[in-house]
């Protein structure tokens, strides 16, 4: 099992207050609920970290589409459009 690690962490005097005063209402330990609170932003950035690379992943796959689009456009005097599709509209009759 790892050990802890311990940092240090200096708050200015009315934060530390106001975390003693926390921590005693609750029976916590300061120390046990800074711990928790930085658990709990880890969690966040973490998350976040998340996020932010499959939105990346996301941007990477709609410009690998868009760019596959154009190069079909730019090709569309090669062919027919409506190849790419299965479904083609219905013929109008002819008066």
């Amino acid at each position: 099992m790892p050990q802890d690690v311990s940092f240090s962490v200096s708050l200015p005097p009315e934060l530390a207050a106001a975390l003693h005063r926390a921590a005693a209402e609750r029976g916590w330990t300061p120390e046990s609920l800074i711990g928790d609170c930085v658990a709990q932003q880890l969690e966040i950035a973490l998350r976040h970290r998340v996020l932010v690379e499959r939105m990346e992943h996301v941007d990477a796959a709609l410009l690998a589409m868009a760019q596959a689009v154009g190069e079909l456009g730019a090709a569309a005097d090669e062919f027919e459009a409506g190849s790419l599709c299965r479904y083609r509209p219905a013929e109008t009759p002819v008066p």
